[in-house]
């Protein structure tokens, strides 16, 4: 059945995500822990205290606009184990990744610059709670999808090979933060947004655009 409002909606997450990457590539990135020391960092956030926050509340909306994603890819698949777990993984992902995303920013910002080890522990925690963690189970409740799409429907796999690669570089990204290996991250987050984002709006235009749009 045409679902033209599952393309359209697929190209706001697009933008979601888009604008997400690009907050934290330009105004958030100097708070990140990617470079500069913990207290260079947290005198930066406490600068631009209301700019860093906006930014991770872009992230918590490319947040739910992924899960959004997942229940829309979900529809194209039969009743199954593989329709049910997918999307359930990429839910479980939305829970620690929103309370690291709070733990960045609105409680880190509020401990004192004196309390090293404190905020040392929440750096640590909230990146693993992120990028190991919720990061992980998006990328396998995505690739489970993706999978079993690719099983159902194979006449798509050339539409659906992107897609693999793509949950594949994102569990890259959470073996590099598990490892600490933060410059790896940094190139499997760029690798895996880019082609991901790009993705989704393929398969979308695949499975609900085309000619199907253009009849709406």
């Amino acid at each position: 059945m045409p679902k033209p409002y599952y393309f359209y909606t697929t190209l706001l997450i697009a933008l979601l995500i888009f604008i997400a990457c690009l907050m934290m590539n330009g105004p958030m990135r100097p708070g990140l822990p990617v470079g500069d020391d913990l207290a260079t960092r947290l005198a930066y956030i406490n600068a631009n205290l209301t700019l860093w926050q906006w930014g991770w509340l872009s992230w918590m909306a490319a947040a739910l606009s992924l899960l959004a994603f997942a229940v829309m890819l979900s529809t194209q698949l039969q009743p199954g184990a593989a329709r049910q777990y997918g999307v359930l993984l990429v839910a479980l992902g939305m829970a620690p990744d929103l309370m690291a995303q709070t733990l960045y920013a609105f409680v880190m910002p509020q401990v004192a610059a004196t309390d090293i080890a404190l905020l040392q522990f929440i750096d640590l925690l909230a990146m693993h709670l992120t990028g190991f963690l919720g990061n992980g189970l998006y990328n396998l409740g995505g690739m489970l999808l993706t999978l079993a799409l690719l099983k159902q429907q194979p006449a798509l796999k050339l539409w659906l090979y992107p897609g693999i690669v793509a949950w594949l570089l994102g569990l890259g990204l959470s073996v590099s933060i598990a490892l600490q290996q933060l410059k790896l991250a940094e190139y499997f987050t760029a690798a895996s947004m880019v082609l991901s984002t790009l993705w989704f709006v393929l398969i979308a235009w695949e499975l609900w655009g085309d000619q199907r749009v253009r009849r709406a």
